[in-house]
């Protein structure tokens, strides 16, 4: 059943995203993967302004090679997500596209906001103060 396939994969990468302890969860996920692979973006470039924002250029009049360092390494892993070429199984590809083409055209479509408030009702009982 996809519908069911969907929410277990959509919790999975909830609990991979927890954003608690700067992403610590995703960033272990991440150390274990191989790849090729796609980073998350947005917590690459966060990485990278914190450390540009928060670390000078220079410290003593020296360069900071701390800085250059850490910099260096939040680009080394993108460069090491792409030191493998993804898979082009043509056979696998076009049989996940039709697949997914068959969900697309029998997914149900509620537009009435009334049904939606009570299903969302349903499944989160609204708080009360």
């Amino acid at each position: 059943n996809y519908q069911q396939s969907f929410k277990r994969l959509h919790t999975e990468l909830e609990a991979h995203m927890d954003p608690t302890r700067n992403h610590r969860t995703y960033r272990l996920w991440v150390a274990k993967l191989s790849p090729p692979m796609i980073p998350f973006m947005p917590l690459l470039l966060k990485d990278l302004t914190f450390i540009h924002d928060g670390n000078k250029n220079y410290f003593d009049g020296l360069v900071n090679f701390e800085k250059m360092h850490l910099i260096a390494s939040s680009i080394r892993m993108v460069k090491f997500s792409r030191s493998e070429p993804f898979a082009t199984d043509t056979t696998t590809l076009v049989k996940n596209i039709q697949e997914i083409k068959q969900y697309v055209r029998h997914l149900q479509v509620i537009d009435n906001q009334k049904l939606l408030n009570q299903l969302s009702n349903r499944l989160e009982p609204p708080k009360t103060i």
